[in-house]
């Protein structure tokens, strides 16, 4: 494929509500594709069921600047922006859910698509983001992250 592969990752972060986890807005003449979602819970023990979704958004929130890593040390930088543990919501587009799923928090959650049809597509200046729909039971540290690829 063609394009840069970038990273976002981060590691355990405390968390005790429903909330963005990852931003990601498109730069404007570029289309940013999704390749990769992870949720990993590394601090409780107990089994327990939450949601994810990943939704365009209309309105950017306010998180974590986080500058995604190219996988290839050569690569450029991204050209668009990414936000991290929003610290306050943005607003999600109605009815523009691509993905929502539940997942056990002692298994964690892994998005890829089966082929590269299924893969989510960010347009020039386009938002989209993944989130916990639902709050956790007690406050739980997680680790998450994506892989995109920018094109353009």
């Amino acid at each position: 494929m063609i394009g840069v592969l970038y990273t976002v990752s981060i590691g355990s972060q405390a968390q005790t509500a429903a909330k963005t986890l990852i931003e990601i807005t498109a730069g404007s003449n570029t289309v940013t594709l999704i390749e990769r979602i992870w949720i990993k819970q590394t601090s409780f023990d107990t089994s327990e069921n939450l949601g994810t979704k990943t939704q365009r958004i209309t309105t950017s929130g306010t998180g974590t600047a986080t500058t995604p890593e190219p996988l290839d040390p050569d690569g450029s930088a991204y050209g668009g922006t990414v936000e991290t543990n929003s610290t306050a919501e943005p607003t999600y587009t109605a009815a523009t859910e691509v993905l929502e799923d539940g997942f056990n928090v002692l298994s964690g959650y892994l998005w890829t698509p089966a082929s590269d049809d299924e893969v989510i597509v960010v347009p020039g200046g386009g938002i989209i983001g993944t989130n916990l729909d639902v709050a956790p039971s007690a406050s739980m540290d997680f680790s998450y992250g994506c892989t995109i690829r920018e094109i353009g």
